[in-house]
């Protein structure tokens, strides 16, 4: 393709801002150019392969075109089709992948939850099948799991789907259980994966572009497929909603367009400002003063002073659960001072001031908290294991080792219990 010429899309107007010019990353105004693209795109052709291969499996002729058009038209909250959140975790300990299995997937140790879920696979599940599902157990495992946007969609044809299609693009033959729970204001599916598929194979498939983009756009498609393409006014809703949104979207894209640094302001910790251009702007300029990401002017409400690498404190919200509760529960330093750990080679010493332990429905994470009320720095330390009781109160050095040849945190105890618990 090289020497091709292409012409750059128009964008007449922002969708969220209507007096804006949306403008991206290559610079895409309303003005036609033109650009020479000298080189292969890969990411480009693997999304061309993806989108081949999901009809394939999913799609009927009639459809298609209709469906090709449809996909490449537009994404995100503007696209008809469903919305649907998944994540993964896995573990290499035994014991821990009993645990999700006995404790997790059926809330054994919930009081609060009285009708207790079942567990479902392909085939019925009774005790002989979650029996055999213990005796080929491995360390090994994942963790998943499946949130529909719309309450609507029955969680457990959903997950069943999903396994048959994923069984189809990798060649395993899955050995699973799941659950799906109904104590939270969204039903969601927890799905457990073996390690070891019925052939004897070894699991290793879940990782990269196959997690982020294949397995989520299958979920989508299901949900789609499952309650029809949503409504304008579903869409419409799912705007509203956005300006509350706890991570990094495509309103906080404008606001850093129209943000500057201001001669005037000497607040380091507030070094951005920016000026809400309408009602959409506003209200998302509120929630991050709500979420302590921003604060308002004294002397105009529309002027609001943006914190220091709130984008990126954003990101980490939308990665780790815990982050922004962790920015409202820290004892010596301030929220603006908590970072995330292993950004940089910088070695985290102070006190463990706070425990978060991966429950599967409040919190997805298993993190640290670490304090140096002399040095006023504060960081969250995500970590594999589930962080011992004993920790809290400790003294602690923290650096990132890359044992493996994976860069994980290695928290060594200077002292135990410096403050009481």
């Amino acid at each position: 393709m090289r020497g091709i010429k292409m012409r750059r899309r128009v964008i007449k107007q922002s969708p969220f801002f209507a007096n804006t010019t949306a403008r991206d990353g290559n610079g895409w105004d309303n003005r036609p150019k033109y650009f020479k693209l000298n080189k292969k795109d890969d990411m480009r052709e693997a999304r061309k392969l993806y989108k081949t291969l999901e009809y394939l499996l999913t799609s009927s002729d009639n459809n298609y075109e209709k469906e090709k058009y449809r996909a490449s038209s537009g994404g995100g909250f503007f696209t008809r089709q469903q919305n649907c959140v998944l994540k993964m975790r896995y573990g290499f300990e035994l014991s821990k992948h009993m645990r999700f299995l006995e404790e997790y997937l059926t809330q054994e140790k919930k009081n609060e939850v009285i009708e207790k879920p079942k567990l479902f696979s392909e085939n019925d599940v009774d005790d002989a099948f979650v029996e055999n599902y213990k005796n080929n157990m491995d360390s090994k495992h994942f963790k998943f799991i499946i949130s529909p946007e719309n309450p609507e969609v029955d969680c457990k044809v959903l997950t069943k789907t999903l396994i048959k299609r994923m069984e189809k693009i990798t060649g395993y033959k899955f050995s699973w259980l799941a659950a799906v729970h109904t104590n939270t204001n969204h039903p969601h599916a927890h799905l457990l994966i073996n390690g070891i598929d019925k052939n004897g194979k070894k699991v290793d498939c879940f990782r990269g572009t196959m997690l982020k983009h294949t397995i989520r756009e299958m979920a989508r498609q299901i949900c789609t497929e499952l309650k029809g393409e949503r409504t304008e006014e579903e869409i419409e809703a799912a705007k509203r909603k956005l300006p509350e949104a706890n991570r990094y979207c495509v309103l906080d894209k404008e606001i850093e367009h129209y943000s500057f640094i201001r001669s005037s302001n000497n607040d380091s910790d507030y070094p951005m400002s920016v000026r809400s251009q309408n009602e959409v702007m506003y209200k998302r300029l509120c929630h991050l003063e709500k979420i302590g990401l921003a604060k308002r002017d004294e002397n105009e409400s529309n002027i609001f002073y943006l914190e220091k690498d709130w984008s990126e404190k954003l990101h980490s919200a939308g990665r780790y659960s815990s982050y922004l509760k962790a920015r409202n529960e820290l004892l010596f330093t301030h929220g603006v001072d908590l970072k995330i750990f292993g950004n940089d080679n910088e070695v985290a010493n102070g006190i463990i001031t706070k425990l978060y332990k991966m429950n599967y429905e409040e919190s997805w994470d298993n993190a640290v908290v670490i304090e140096n009320k002399e040095s006023k720095k504060a960081w969250f330390v995500p970590v594999y294991n589930e962080p011992n009781d004993k920790l809290l109160g400790a003294e602690v050095s923290c650096h990132r080792s890359d044992k493996g040849g994976k860069m994980r945190p290695i928290v060594h105890v200077e002292k135990w219990n410096v403050i009481e618990k």
